[in-house]
C-alpha cells in the first residue's frame, strides 16, 4: 500500500473492536458463515483444510492488513471453506462489518487497486504452493516450498540470506508438502549439511536464496523477485 491508502486503511479499522486469540485457538471452523469480516492487526493467522484421514493442509498464511474469509466477504461463498486458527503465540484481529468493508474498499480506485494487487499476489502464492505440490521427488517439494515460503513470508537479514517469519516445525514442512514428518525432517536435514538452510531448537530458519534458486529446475519460477 502506498502511504496514502495506509493510513486511510488505519482510520478505517480504528472505528472498530479487536479480539485475541491465542496460539491454537479456532477463529472460524469450516463451513461456519462468520458474522463479521476479519483483519489482521497484529500475529499470523494459519487457514488450512483437514484431509478424510484429519491430516492438516494448510492453504495460506495471514498476517498484517490480511482480510478473511474473503470468499465469504466478497459473497462468492456463504460460509467459510477452511479452517482459520491463530499460529502465533497472540493474534490481534479486527471485527469488522463486511458490507462496511465492501463498500470501504469501493471508496476509492487507488484502496481498490490495492486490493486487487493483493489477491493478484495471494494467487500467485496459491499456484507456487500448487506447482511445489505436484513434484514427484520429497526433495524437491520441500525445496519448491522453501522457495514459495522465502517470497511470501520471509525478511532480509544479509546479502542473499533469508529468515522465514514463520516458527515452523517439521510437522508443519510435513503438512505444507502431503509428506511425512519423519521424510520432511530427513530432507531438511540433507539441505543443513548443503549450507542451503540452518535452524535450531531455538531459532527460525534461515535459506541461502542463491543456493535455493540454483536447486530450482525451473528458471521461470527461480527468477521471481517480487515479495509475496
Amino acid at each position: 500500500m502506498s502511504q496514502t491508502t495506509d493510513r486511510q486503511f488505519e482510520e478505517f479499522l480504528s472505528k472498530y473492536p479487536t479480539r485475541t486469540f491465542k496460539k491454537g485457538e479456532i477463529i472460524i471452523f469450516q463451513g461456519e458463515a462468520p458474522r463479521s469480516a476479519y483483519v489482521v492487526k497484529s500475529g499470523t493467522v494459519k487457514a488450512y483444510n483437514l484431509s478424510v484421514n484429519g491430516d492438516e493442509k494448510p492453504v495460506a498464511f495471514y498476517d498484517d492488513y490480511s482480510t478473511f474469509p474473503g470468499s465469504w466477504v466478497y459473497s462468492k461463498m456463504p460460509s467459510a471453506i477452511y479452517y482459520y486458527e491463530a499460529f502465533t503465540p497472540e493474534v490481534s484481529l479486527y471485527v469488522v462489518n463486511r458490507e462496511d468493508y465492501v463498500a470501504f474498499v469501493r471508496s476509492d480506485p487507488e484502496i481498490l487497486y490495492n486490493e486487487l494487487q493483493r489477491y493478484v499476489t495471494d494467487q500467485l502464492g496459491k499456484s507456487m504452493r500448487l506447482n511445489a505440490l505436484q513434484h514427484s521427488r520429497a526433495s524437491d517439494k520441500l525445496i519448491y516450498t522453501l522457495h514459495y515460503l522465502a517470497l511470501s513470508h520471509g525478511r532480509s537479514v544479509g546479502p542473499q540470506r533469508i529468515e522465514i517469519t514463520l516458527d515452523l516445525t517439521h510437522q508443519d514442512f510435513a503438512n505444507l508438502t502431503g509428506l511425512t514428518r519423519e521424510t520432511a525432517a530427513t530432507e531438511l536435514n540433507k539441505l543443513k549439511h548443503q549450507d542451503v538452510i540452518t535452524y535450531s531448537k531455538h531459532t527460525l530458519y534461515q535459506l541461502d536464496l542463491a543456493k535455493l534458486t540454483a536447486m530450482l529446475n525451473d528458471q521461470y519460477i527461480s527468477d521471481i523477485q517480487i515479495k509475496l
